[in-house]
């Protein structure tokens, strides 16, 4: 079931349509609001644009970091099971 969610960062509040379960949505918001929460401190230095950009920069980096260790993982089980190796 879609459903709209609001985040207040600063003075101003974002609004989104998600069909994710209320626990998804919770640690999204919860993590959102934590990382805004350390660049706060320059928002009226550097302005809402470019806290949001260096929060959405490092959020895609992080998730690049993570796809290519999930590959790499992946490459060590598929060689692992291809070795005869027995996972159970």
């Amino acid at each position: 079931m879609k459903r709209k969610i609001t985040v207040k960062l600063g003075r101003r509040e974002f609004s989104l349509v998600t069909d994710e379960t209320s626990e998804v949505i919770q640690k999204t918001i919860e993590r959102i609001e934590r990382e805004f929460k350390k660049y706060e401190p320059y928002l009226e230095e550097a302005g809402m644009e470019k806290i949001l950009f260096v929060m959405l920069a490092n959020s895609v980096l992080e998730n690049v970091k993570l796809l290519e260790s999930l590959e790499k993982l992946k490459k060590k089980l598929r060689d692992f099971v291809k070795s005869g190796g027995e996972l159970f």
